[in-house]
């Protein structure tokens, strides 16, 4: 009897799923054409592309964002979409697994478990092995089982026969990769970060998954191994910049004013460099008091990944302040002009100007030097002369006052060297505060001077006068210290002085002036 041996194998594939982790928010979401986001096999081509809020201002970037095809049998490709945030926030990531394969699989042969028995012929029960193979999809299943069945000549069939289950899993995990925090500045990030890796497996399962410290720039990987010892990666791009950038100089906006001093408000700008993310923004400011004679800037510069270096400024002079004149006073009296003043001690240098000037109705300097008074000659009585008095410090500050003064003689009648025939009328300018006046009187005036009460006179006393107005009249004759005197000709000198309170005190104040006239003889 002649028997055959048929066995009948029957193939159970399963194909593995990869579940997408979902994202902590819904900021980015995937769709996948024609068959959705599923962890099935495909068997046409597929198109995912990935959706985000693209007028939100806080998303700084979008790795892996985008629309992809997928053309080819693959037995999985991950796509991953990370938003990166501004301002220090966390990721938003979508994760999705695309497996296609439009091939089927190829039954490669059977083989018996031995060589034929006799002449060609099995005698008794023999195994036969089906093999076969995909290129792709398979066969991953949790638990496969085999039937199979033997044939005679006459046809007859014996009962179907199953194998054992067994497991198979060759696709790979899912892996996502998240960092523990957002940039801290601009996109960048200026200290170690920490990274985590998470994965999925529909099948085996996850078996691991690594994490880790990312210390500096470049792109960072990570990995999980499912159950069968399968192994997935996935990998970011990451900014790192931890080194503190340079400043390279510090400058002010223009030389010093006035011998090595600032005397207004001065721009100090820091200028830095940085070989990593780049100078974001440097100090940049003005320096107004208070006044010293050493003083410094602080400033910053700061680059795109907040890292931050300090520096100072070259040291430099400050004075802001004018220095003081004060008390002004003056004085006149026939073509003179006198001016006092008190200068703060900080004042180096003293300028009069006068207008009308010396050549002219325009202004020029009368005065230069470092004094407390001034006597201006040469004046035409009666004319408006103003004079303006600066006073310098060392930075250039200036402090300005002016006073108007209309020069004319004190004791104005008679002129100044007058020639009369008769008693002259004295006549002088009143002085504020005065009670009475004393009008002196020498004749005989010479080269010889003497001082007298602080006054330099010359030739003998003759007179001495108590009006109680700003006027005397001279008389032909009149006694003094109990001689009889008389105006003979000759050359007479004359001054003034103001009374203060009752005449008994003999009390005086400042000379008001000095005169002369000449007697002719008749």
């Amino acid at each position: 009897m002649s028997w055959r041996y048929p066995l009948v194998l029957l193939l159970v594939c399963v194909p593995l799923l990869i579940v997408v982790p979902a994202a902590s928010a819904d900021p980015v979401t995937v769709t996948c054409t024609p068959n959705g986001c599923s962890n099935d096999w495909n068997k046409t081509n597929v198109v995912v592309a990935f959706h985000w809020d693209t007028s939100d201002p806080t998303i700084i970037g979008t790795p892996g964002c985008g629309t992809f095809s997928v053309n080819n049998d693959t037995s999985g490709v991950s796509f991953q979409c990370q938003l990166m945030y501004s301002g220090g926030g966390s990721f938003s990531t979508a994760v999705v697994t695309i497996r296609r394969d439009v091939t089927p699989p190829t039954i490669s042969g059977a083989s018996p478990s031995r060589g034929p028995d006799s002449n060609g012929w099995y005698n008794h029960p023999v195994g036969v092995t089906f093999s076969g193979s995909d290129a792709t999809s398979g066969p991953d299943t949790a638990g496969a089982s085999f039937t199979g069945t033997c044939t005679d000549n006459a046809g007859n069939v014996s009962a179907p026969l199953t194998s054992g289950s067994i497991k198979y899993d060759a696709t790979p995990p899912a892996v996502g990769l998240s960092l523990s925090r957002g940039p801290d500045s601009n996109g960048w990030y200026n200290h170690p970060v920490d990274f985590h890796a998470s994965g999925s497996d529909n099948l085996s399962g996850i078996a691991s998954c690594n994490s880790g410290t990312i210390g500096g720039s470049g792109s960072v990987a990570a990995s999980c191994t499912d159950g069968a010892g399968n192994s997935g990666s996935a990998g970011t791009s990451v900014n790192y910049d931890a080194s503190a950038p340079s400043i390279n100089s510090v400058t002010l906006d223009r030389p010093a004013d006035s011998n090595g001093w600032y005397n207004h408000p001065v721009h100090v700008t820091f200028h830095g460099t940085d070989s990593g993310s780049g100078i974001s923004s440097c100090t940049d400011t003005s320096y107004s008091g208070p006044d010293t004679s050493s003083t410094t800037v602080n400033g910053t510069c700061t680059d795109r990944a907040g890292n931050r270096v300090n520096g100072t400024s070259p040291a430099f002079k400050y004075d802001s302040t004018p220095p003081t004149i004060t008390n002004l006073g003056f004085d006149w009296d026939d073509g003179t002009a006198t001016l006092t003043w008190t200068a703060s001690p900080d004042t180096k240098a003293i300028e009069i100007d006068r207008t009308p000037g010396t050549a002219g109705a325009d202004p020029s300097a009368v005065f230069k030097g470092l004094a407390s008074s001034f006597e201006d000659t040469g004046l035409t009585n009666k004319v408006k002369y103003v004079y303006t008095i600066n006073g310098f410090d060392e930075a250039g500050n200036k402090a300005t006052d002016s006073v108007s003064i209309i020069p004319g003689a004190k004791l104005y009648s008679p002129a100044r060297g007058t020639t009369l025939k008769s008693p002259p009328l004295l006549a002088w300018r009143p002085v504020v505060g005065a009670a009475y006046y004393n009008v002196q009187l020498y004749y005989g005036v010479g080269a010889t001077m003497r001082r007298l009460s602080s006054v330099g006179v010359s030739g003998r006393k003759v007179m001495s006068a108590w009006p109680l107005q700003s006027r005397y009249r001279l008389k032909k004759a009149w006694k003094f210290k109990g001689k009889a005197r008389k105006l003979a000709p000759g050359h007479y000198r004359w001054y003034v002085y103001p009374g203060v309170g009752k005449r008994t005190a003999n009390k005086y104040g400042p000379l008001i002036g000095a005169s002369d006239f000449f007697i002719a003889k008749r």
